[in-house]
């Protein structure tokens, strides 16, 4: 579709920095929109954009999955209000198997070679990397930021099992890639085991989502919390 123009609209708006934050956020947490926010703050980025999956190939079978729908409304929820943050339908709306490798080309080819795009990636994620579709082609492609998660912190092993199964130059571009963030330790397993079992969330959601999850009863939510606070012991 063209605009007044004459220039094709491009699909993210028209933006020369940002980022792409992919998942499936289910649900989207404080972690996703701290590590957004620090990264849109340290690459100094216009945009970071969480970007829901419409299929995440490695969860194409999670029983616990909600709705894309309902996982891009949470996400919308989400970003309100946060400036520099948005979300995008956009591997929503192409249908599929959500693979980043069709992602990288379809941005890079769009906004050209001129634009800074950066895909970013939680050390949680990177054991995966070698599997995903075409990995060694979208390390070459595009360009990442990484960020250091609690449960996969970033090891020698892990830099050696990337240089092994991809290649050393995927494992030097990958290291410089690394952004040093604060780290929000919560998961979306533990968001969702919390409410199933009818515990208080501390803090680990946007009000107005959990809101909506407990609206609509995702994962076993009930309407309010039936325990009392979560005790934690170390």
């Amino acid at each position: 579709m063209a605009s007044d123009q004459g220039q094709v609209a491009l699909p993210l708006g028209p933006w020369k920095r940002f980022g792409i934050l992919g998942g499936s956020f289910n649900p989207v947490h404080v972690g996703h929109l701290s590590i957004a926010q620090q990264v849109l703050d340290a690459l100094k980025l216009q945009r970071v954009f969480l970007m829901p999956a419409l299929l995440s190939p490695l969860k194409q079978k999670d029983p616990e999955m909600a709705s894309p729908q309902d996982r891009f409304e949470m996400c919308r929820l989400a970003v309100r209000h946060l400036k520099g943050l948005d979300v995008s339908a956009f591997e929503l709306n192409r249908g599929g198997v959500s693979y980043t490798i069709q992602t990288a080309r379809e941005l890079r080819a769009a906004y050209g070679t001129e634009a800074q795009i950066r895909f970013i990636l939680g050390s949680d994620s990177l054991p995966e990397l070698p599997a995903w579709r075409e990995a060694r082609a979208l390390v070459e492609l595009a360009d990442f930021t990484v960020v250091e998660r609690r449960e996969e912190p970033l090891r020698d092993e892990l830099w050696k099992q990337l240089r092994e199964e991809l290649n050393p130059a995927a494992e030097v571009k990958l290291r410089a890639s690394v952004v040093k963030i604060e780290r929000v330790d919560v998961s979306a397993t533990l968001v969702r085991q919390l409410l199933r079992n009818g515990e208080k969330i501390p803090g680990y959601l946007r009000r107005d989502v959990e809101h909506y999850i407990r609206r609509k009863g995702l994962y076993g939510a009930p309407p309010q919390p039936t325990k009392g606070p979560r005790i934690v012991t170390k």
